[in-house]
């Protein structure tokens, strides 16, 4: 079963984590961040880990998946893994072709196990549009891409994770809530303190 809370790790074998980036990486939480330009090189890093999930960042359609699904499969044989074993989170910004489309996420790959909304990566493809309102809610544009990843994933069957957020406390813990209520899984997690209130607050009672 997926956890409720993720932690995301950009993937590279040369850059040397720090003493949190390590510790967030050795939780069960952790799912090493890849990208189109991931070679078998790096997947097979990946594999040889034991890692049961990896995202992938930038994820607009199917075909990424596919590709990225081919990729694993000679990563795990070169890392002596089982096929199939290591399953795939799609990081996109909500800019997605209609869900059960040609080029959505439907019957791309049984590695896809859940599509995770990257509110950044909107920032940076929609750069002179603010994300919120005065009073937190998403702008127009944020909270249709935003509903956009809720569709593509109940329409591929799978769960969809929702984004960071900076709050805390309580504070956090309402945002969760409602999130939850909205359809989302769980969502990415910035600290230990946030993950455990993701994992208690976005299981159904």
């Amino acid at each position: 079963m997926l956890p409720r809370a993720l932690f995301l790790m950009p993937f590279t074998e040369r850059a040397p984590m720090g003493r949190r980036e390590a510790a967030l990486a050795a939780s069960e939480h952790a799912c090493p961040v890849v990208n189109n330009e991931s070679t078998v090189d790096d997947l097979q890093a990946i594999a040889a880990a034991g890692t049961p999930v990896i995202g992938l960042a930038g994820c607009r359609k199917g075909a990424y998946i596919q590709r990225l699904a081919t990729l694993l499969s000679v990563a795990e044989a070169q890392a002596g893994r089982v096929d199939g074993e290591t399953r795939i989170l799609a990081l996109t910004d909500g800019i997605l072709p209609a869900p059960a489309g040609p080029e959505g996420f439907t019957g791309k790959s049984p590695r896809l196990a859940a599509l995770v909304w990257d509110h950044l990566a909107l920032e940076n493809a929609l750069a002179t549009a603010a994300p919120r309102m005065q009073d937190g809610t998403w702008t127009v544009a944020f909270a249709a891409a935003r509903s956009a990843v809720l569709l593509a994933a109940a329409a591929a069957g799978i769960p969809a994770y929702d984004c960071a957020c900076d709050l805390d406390g309580n504070s956090f813990q309402r945002d969760c809530e409602t999130s939850r209520n909205e359809g989302f899984y769980g969502r990415i997690a910035m600290d230990a303190a946030q993950a455990a209130i993701i994992e208690a607050t976005y299981p159904r009672r």
